[in-house]
């Protein structure tokens, strides 16, 4: 590739490919924790427009190729080039067609308060989750997208922006983040999205231990600073190719501190899918003894 098709790659497309998500938004681009040090707030900005970033916890910043510096330690202008080539998994020959940044649609007339309608409220029953336990960690969102108005359970995460969820809808107010619920319990319990730890709190798993909903497991990266605290890691993750990818890295990282959950429910896709099966399996059972 030439050095003007490399430079012209998207910096998000590139820190996609390398695993990072954004975590907010502003007028100008997108946010990120910095790929190349930990941090406990974003602080790393890349404007998709202009295709340039800035870390403001340490000053640098610049284009895709002082980036690939950063990341691999390389101040050689062709091992930078051929750290993005390898990142990207491209030839160095072919020719990269960027994607074009997209603009997300903006919420609007945000309003947050009790979770109390019906048909929430039902979405949640469905799926095994008691009211008492939606309204002690969730609040309803009533927001308007393109002029239209809508409503929908929210669940909040550190940066206060909030996990989404509708019968019809499943989506996030940002900015995107981990949710962390700290009481300084030695041990935690890690689940992939909200409705999994409603599910394990009708179960009773979350009773003396902390908790981490990575709300997407592209976030697991974030969690793992706060996890050097536990001594013990309970992964409550999908029975999936990303959640078994997601547990394996934490073992990589943590040897048996981690422990696979996911045993508990080896036939379900995940924590509230074998919720939901044992309910209507109490509920056939009880069924057949009236009869």
């Amino acid at each position: 590739m030439k050095i003007d098709e490399i430079r012209k790659i998207p910096l998000v497309d590139f820190l996609n490919h390398l695993g990072y998500q954004p975590t907010g938004r502003d007028s100008k681009g997108l946010w990120f924790y910095a790929p190349y040090r930990n941090e406990r707030k974003p602080s790393f900005h890349v404007n998709p427009h202009k295709n340039l970033w800035f870390d403001f916890g340490t000053g640098a910043g610049g284009d895709i190729f002082s980036l690939a510096g950063e990341m691999s330690g390389h101040s050689d202008f062709l091992r930078q080039a051929d750290y993005i080539a390898e990142k990207m998994q491209l030839p160095v020959a072919t020719t990269y067609k960027p994607m074009p940044f997209k603009e997300e649609p903006s919420f609007s007339n945000v309003e947050i308060s009790k979770l109390q309608h019906p048909a929430l409220l039902k979405y949640l029953a469905d799926r095994g989750i008691p009211r008492e336990i939606a309204q002690r960690y969730c609040v309803q969102v009533d927001y308007e997208l393109h002029g239209k108005k809508y409503y929908a359970i929210g669940f909040e995460n550190k940066a206060h922006g909030y996990e989404l969820r509708n019968p019809f809808f499943k989506g996030s107010f940002p900015p995107k983040a981990i949710s962390h619920l700290a009481k300084g319990n030695p041990r935690c319990c890690l689940y992939e999205g909200f409705i999994d730890f409603l599910s394990a709190e009708k179960f009773g798993f979350n009773d003396c231990n902390d908790v981490i909903v990575l709300n997407s497991v592209a976030n697991l990266g974030k969690a793992i600073p706060l996890l050097n605290d536990y001594s013990v890691m309970l992964c409550f993750f999908d029975n999936d190719a990303a959640g078994q990818a997601a547990y394996s890295r934490l073992e990589k990282e943590f040897g048996t501190k981690a422990c696979d959950k996911s045993s508990l429910y080896p036939n379900h896709k995940d924590l509230n899918d074998y919720l939901v099966d044992k309910i209507q399996r109490q509920q056939n059972k009880k069924s057949r003894l009236k009869l």
